[in-house]
């Protein structure tokens, strides 16, 4: 289940675990990019300077084997795709949807039930790209029509977010993460869980679990708890543990986010 309150998207997860996210709307979005073409315009002078390189070195080469201009105009158009769509593809697979920009501006792309995108919904959403890009302005992308389409609809998606079912929104800043407070003051605390295939927690199940983490103290106790408790039981199945925290789902999901935490510091 998906609903839209104002500027922000609520949707049900399969584990009945309700999350909330701000939705990142054209003007966050149209500074990402600005950033981003910033970064590309880079890219794009380094290959021109290769480039020239290997023109300098085979050019004699590449006239003797008599390589039309047609070769060439296409290895221009495939090289523009890479720097293009290439760019954003492989940052959003790397970074788990984000890019220079958005991870700027705490941006990400996410799918629409809020769990990660997938190499192939990257592919999608910026091979579209020339889509939204439309009308040219000047042999540059205007984006005028991924503009009104993410303006006109509730969830602020281009048609690329609309084919490949993800949205963008905005990250909290995790710099004021209060339960990391006590992973730097106690160590000794984190030594002494004992959570069983922990690093088996990935995916949603992570995202999830992360989401619940941030987001605890905002909910009312007896909400706080029944989440807690689906979750925890949900993950507790996938990891196959058994030992101990029966009777308190909150810490054991909090111990395991700490020692998930704590093995990549």
């Amino acid at each position: 289940m998906n609903s839209t309150l104002q500027d922000n998207l609520i949707v049900e997860t399969p584990e009945n675990v309700f999350l909330e996210f701000e939705l990142a709307g054209l003007g966050s979005r149209f500074i990402a990019y600005l950033i981003d073409l910033f970064a590309m315009t880079v890219c794009v002078i380094a290959l021109t300077g290769i480039v020239s390189v290997f023109f300098a070195v085979f050019g004699t080469l590449i006239h003797d084997l008599q390589i039309g201009d047609a070769w060439q105009k296409t290895l221009v158009v495939i090289l523009l795709f890479l720097i293009f769509d290439g760019y954003f593809i492989f940052f959003e697979t790397i970074w788990k949807g984000q890019s220079v920009g958005k991870k700027v501006l705490n941006l990400r792309v996410v799918k629409d039930g809020g769990y990660p995108i997938t190499f192939l919904d990257s592919v999608i959403r910026n091979i579209l790209r020339v889509v939204d890009a439309m009308p040219p302005l000047y042999f540059f992308p205007s984006y005028g029509l991924g503009s009104a389409v993410l303006i006109s609809n509730r969830q602020s998606k281009r048609i690329g977010d609309f084919v490949a079912g993800t949205i963008v929104i905005k990250e909290r800043n995790t710099s004021g993460f209060e339960n990391f407070t006590a992973l730097k003051a106690n160590p000794e605390y984190i030594k002494n869980i004992r959570i069983t295939h922990a690093h088996k927690v990935q995916g949603l199940d992570y995202f999830l679990l992360r989401e619940f983490f941030y987001r605890k103290n905002i909910f009312p106790a007896e909400q706080r708890l029944r989440i807690a408790r689906a979750l925890a039981a949900h993950i507790k199945k996938e990891i196959k543990f058994s030992d101990g925290y029966e009777d308190n789902d909150v810490r054991f999901l909090d111990d395991l986010m700490l020692l998930l935490e704590s093995k990549k510091n």
